[in-house]
């Protein structure tokens, strides 16, 4: 059984969320679960794009030789909702996962409770912003020039809440992604760091350091899921060489992410089992020697022998067979946006074929 989070590590954890970035403030302050409050920004960023699209009276379906096509602005726009929703709160689901590991994690570093709080921490330490945020912004207005404004085929000015809407979802949505990859690159480094300094490997407890793949795989399943919601606004034109490719890159970064961490623990523990083995082999080289003539040389040599076997025996890989199976399930979520196209295309033809 894990041992309680002590008090003032809790009350630590619990002050810095309070002190998070935006992002995670959002679910910090909301009173209701992480699902929940992920879908209410989902229906509060439709809702108003509805609102919008409500607002500048253009039509959402036209009929096109005789079949319904739905607009790329409309498809844009709830789009542009799933996604922010989605990043947002998988997110979260990834920290509070890391979070409920803080006492497994004090288990296997050396400054126990307190580096362990660090790794727990909503924010990583030294994270800085400002670059990211005007990078999403100046991509953002970029981008939303460019599609909306210059674009003759989907120029909005003349549908000005329409305008501002799909401007604002757009600058979020990079800016989320630009911010993203500052908090990937920073947690991502705290993680290392904290692998190489901190981490203890017991040659006997290998099954201690699975909590490490645990938290990659969730990095990958986040990896994974916002892949499959890219892949969305894609899939229209069904399996082409181009949607396969983006399905393979999506999911080699999911995959590499997991891959990434685990080898860099795997490399530890191979250093810290060589050392073991190397030990070992010599003691067992100068017992040897003795064996025929001392009895207690003779018995601790046996000792030492099944010890040896049991340490060349150790895993080398930080993770249980739960774990990869969850890696390679989370990557099926890649296959869901064309089962989502087959089941898109079959109502629209069956509405095309009863408006006809």
């Amino acid at each position: 059984m894990s041992d309680p989070v002590p008090a003032d590590i809790a009350r630590a954890l619990a002050a810095s969320d309070r002190q998070a970035y935006l992002e995670q403030r959002l679910f910090v302050l909301s009173p209701f679960g992480t699902l929940a409050t992920a879908l209410i920004l989902f229906i509060v960023f439709a809702g108003t794009f509805a609102i919008a699209w409500q607002a500048s009276g253009r039509p959402f379906v036209a009929m096109v030789n005789g079949r319904i096509v739905v607009g790329t602005i409309f498809w844009l726009g709830l789009w542009f909702s799933l996604m922010i929703s989605l990043v947002l709160g998988m997110q979260r689901y990834a920290r509070n996962k890391d979070r409920q590991d803080v006492t497994q994690y004090a288990a296997i570093l050396k400054s126990g409770w307190a580096a362990a709080s660090r790794m727990a921490e909503m924010t990583p330490a030294g994270i800085r912003f400002a670059i990211p945020n005007l990078a999403g912004l100046a991509l953002g207005f970029a981008v939303s020039w460019f599609f909306y404004v210059s674009d003759p085929a989907q120029n909005l000015m003349a549908y000005p809440a329409l305008l501002v809407w799909m401007t604002v979802a757009t600058t979020l949505l990079l800016l989320s992604f630009t911010r993203g990859v500052a908090l990937s690159r920073a947690g991502g480094g705290a993680m290392r760091k904290t692998i190489e300094d901190e981490l203890v490997i017991d040659l006997l407890r290998i099954d201690r350091l699975s909590v490490v793949g645990r938290s990659a795989s969730r990095l990958s399943l986040l990896w994974f899921a916002i892949g499959a919601a890219i892949l969305l606004i894609f899939i229209g034109g069904g399996i082409t060489p181009f949607t396969v490719s983006l399905l393979v890159a999506c999911a080699a970064m999911g995959i590499w992410v997991f891959v990434g961490t685990m080898e860099q623990v795997h490399r530890r523990i191979r250093a810290v089992k060589a050392v073991e083995l190397e030990r070992l082999r010599h003691e067992i080289d100068t017992l040897r020697a003795r064996a025929t003539s001392e009895t207690d040389a003779a018995v601790k040599l046996q000792g030492l022998l099944a010890y040896e076997t049991r340490i060349a025996a150790a895993p080398e890989w930080p993770f249980d067979q739960t774990t990869l199976v969850r890696v390679g399930a989370s990557a099926l979520i890649l296959t869901v946006p064309w089962f989502g196209q087959a089941i898109a295309a079959y109502v629209v033809d069956h509405l095309s074929h009863i408006a006809g």
